[in-house]
């Protein structure tokens, strides 16, 4: 299975690899789909380390508590992107074991979620060498986001991290896609999302409207320019 885009040629994303895979009847029944509508919260600590699950379409947000217990959000998920990959390094837990609630997901838009039993993913791994590469590259994909995420995004003041939002996008150059420059979600999800609060990234837009790197329109943030100066940026859009 190949995706041709003029003259070159893509491999097929995660999703449309099990698109592909529930034709098959057998292996369709096992596979479970859910739909959830904004707000909807998924807690790591009940997936008892036995299934995975793959968006099929929506947005959904990534967050963890800190020491101090507020919540930070580290990634928005979209559709083939994957969480619950924890199953595949150490298996079901066993009996007795305690649960760790190591993050949420939770559902930004209406959104569906396919839940993929962990011998289910085991035979695809084994068998089906497409998947195998699909689900490596999403996981791959995944682990470099978050990573990005601690070292470089957490560490700039807000007025950068929100520059640098806008440039690189979600995945940043990686995903191969060039950014918009503009902001879609709502001020108070952005807000989360870099690290902040809403009071917070309110006072650095209103700064960098007025020095023309911003601009508003429609209740959405737009940057204006290359946003080279006067702030530094992360190693994703330098």
């Amino acid at each position: 299975m190949e995706i041709t885009t003029g003259e070159s040629i893509a491999s097929p994303t995660l999703m449309e690899v099990l698109q592909e895979v529930l034709q098959d009847s057998k292996i369709a029944h096992r596979v479970s789909w859910e739909r959830w509508a904004p707000g909807t919260l998924w807690q790591s600590c009940h997936n008892r380390r036995q299934s995975l699950f793959v968006v099929r379409h929506g947005r959904l947000e990534l967050a963890v508590t800190d020491a101090e217990g507020r919540e930070r959000s580290l990634r928005l998920l979209a559709e083939s992107e994957l969480f619950g990959t924890e199953a595949l390094a150490a298996g079901p837990a066993a009996e007795g074991e305690a649960a760790r609630q190591d993050y949420g997901i939770r559902a930004v838009t209406y959104s569906e979620v396919l839940q993929l039993p962990l011998d289910i993913v085991d035979q695809l791994i084994a068998q089906l060498p497409l998947f195998r590469k699909a689900l490596t590259s999403s996981i791959a994909n995944h682990i470099w986001a978050l990573e990005r995420e601690r070292e470089h995004g957490r560490s700039m003041p807000t007025n950068n991290r929100l520059l640098c939002y806008l440039r690189c996008g979600e995945n940043g150059i990686r995903s191969g896609q060039k950014p918009s420059g503009k902001a879609t979600l709502p001020m108070h999800l952005l807000a989360r999302r870099i690290g902040c609060s809403a009071g917070h990234l309110s006072r650095s837009v209103s700064t960098m409207v007025r020095q023309g790197m911003l601009l508003r329109q429609d209740g959405r943030l737009q940057l204006q320019g290359d946003g080279e100066r006067p702030y530094a940026f992360c190693e994703g859009c330098a």
